[in-house]
């Protein structure tokens, strides 16, 4: 195969990457409830790398095999098929910098942006259809017009989201309380009913100057409550703006999203948490004492010092006999009733858990601490399908 024939596929592999990647983009919210966001969106990242390695070797192969390509990079609109071949480039690799430095580009910066990307796709589709050597099969018609319905659909759905978005109403702070040195929680007023599921997240925003970006953080109230409070760690510009924020303030939310959530109402369950990582667990708790039928829930959290326990009161409050807790002290001499020493090991969860292939098992906390517990759990005889795990980065 001559490496023309190999820039030829490597345009057209691009192409078909290109619409996909738009597609998933445009329909993440829809798609959340299927996989969750954080899968969703480790798949675009490493979706887009793969994308951009075909969009980038559709040019590079056809100067390697002697064809003249230069005078093409550059727009010449009387050969229109050719010069919006050369824009969509330009807006691929631009839109491509614009996801790199998303934290650093104003949110309205980034939405026009996005919509370049359709303008990327019809320059693409043109180009494909006036100058690809294959666009006159059938095949390749038909999966061309495939891919224009799937962005078009795309972009209905998008936008029909964020116009429901606006109408879902505002959000206001109700207050902001220190759990300590590093962490606090921020209460929200919204001004509708907010419907979501106990261990799910949300998306915060803020309407103010360099704060552009987006963050995650999971919603830590219970579904029946009329607030929405969020447990935040103090790591960077954003969550000290947000510990500043004063009752009335508004915080632009958009959610829920995750599916870490629990599904099957009949098995026992063990909750694995980290830090902040109870946070989940704490709306999940919330939730099982709103209803008739309790199973049996184990908590085991996993903290530096007593100092660090996250919402201990709230904790503290569940006297019934379905729940267990334990707090694992990692830099403390303690020894009680429900605190152990060390970290979250196959002593501490065969000391708690009697038996160990009948509940579902949650994990939520540091990403090393997730992994290694997977593997612990696997040790003990745990199926992979009873181990639920949050994922979430940001």
């Amino acid at each position: 195969m001559s490496l023309f024939s190999l820039g030829q596929i490597a345009g057209l592999i691009g192409f078909l990457c290109l619409a996909l990647l738009i597609f998933s983009g445009d329909t993440a919210r829809y798609f959340d409830r299927f996989f969750g966001m954080d899968k969703i969106i480790k798949f675009q990242r490493k979706f887009s790398l793969f994308t951009a390695l075909f969009v980038l070797a559709h040019p590079v192969f056809f100067m390697l095999s002697g064809l003249e390509i230069l005078p093409l990079l550059i727009p010449n609109f009387l050969l229109l098929p050719s010069a919006l071949g050369a824009m969509a480039l330009y807006i691929f690799m631009a839109v491509m910098i614009a996801s790199a430095l998303y934290k650093r580009i104003s949110y309205a910066a980034w939405q026009y942006i996005h919509v370049l990307t359709y303008a990327l796709f019809f320059f693409s589709l043109y180009h494909a259809v006036n100058l690809g050597s294959d666009s006159g099969y059938w095949q390749i018609k038909a999966a061309y017009f495939i891919l224009l319905m799937a962005v078009a659909g795309g972009a209905v759905y998008r936008t029909h989201y964020k116009l429901k978005q606006r109408r879902a109403g505002k959000f206001y702070v109700v207050s902001v309380k220190q759990d300590n040195q590093e962490v606090f929680t921020i209460t929200l007023k919204p001004e509708k009913k907010f419907n979501f599921k106990a261990g799910q997240f949300c998306f915060l925003r803020l309407k103010q100057d360099r704060l552009y970006a987006r963050h995650p953080f999971t919603i830590a109230s219970s579904p029946e409550e009329n607030e929405l409070r969020f447990v935040v760690k103090i790591q960077g510009k954003f969550t000290r703006a947000l510990k500043n924020l004063q009752p009335g303030d508004e915080v632009i939310v958009d959610g829920p999203f995750g599916v870490f959530t629990v599904k099957d109402r009949a098995k026992d369950l063990v909750f694995i948490a980290g830090g902040v990582g109870i946070a989940p667990f704490i709306s999940m708790l919330k939730d099982e004492l709103t209803r008739e039928k309790n199973r049996n829930i184990v908590l085991l959290y996993g903290i530096k010092t007593p100092a660090d326990i996250i919402c201990k009161q709230e904790l503290e409050s569940i006297k019934n006999s379905w729940f267990k807790k334990a707090y694992i002290l990692s830099n403390h001499d303690l020894v009680s009733a429900e605190c152990e020493n060390g970290r979250v090991n196959q002593e501490v969860i065969k000391k708690y858990v009697r038996n160990i292939n009948k509940p579902l098992f949650y994990i939520c906390g540091p990403k090393s601490m997730k992994k290694n517990l997977v593997k612990i759990l696997a040790q003990l005889g745990v199926g992979r399908r009873n181990i639920i795990s949050e994922d979430f980065f940001w």
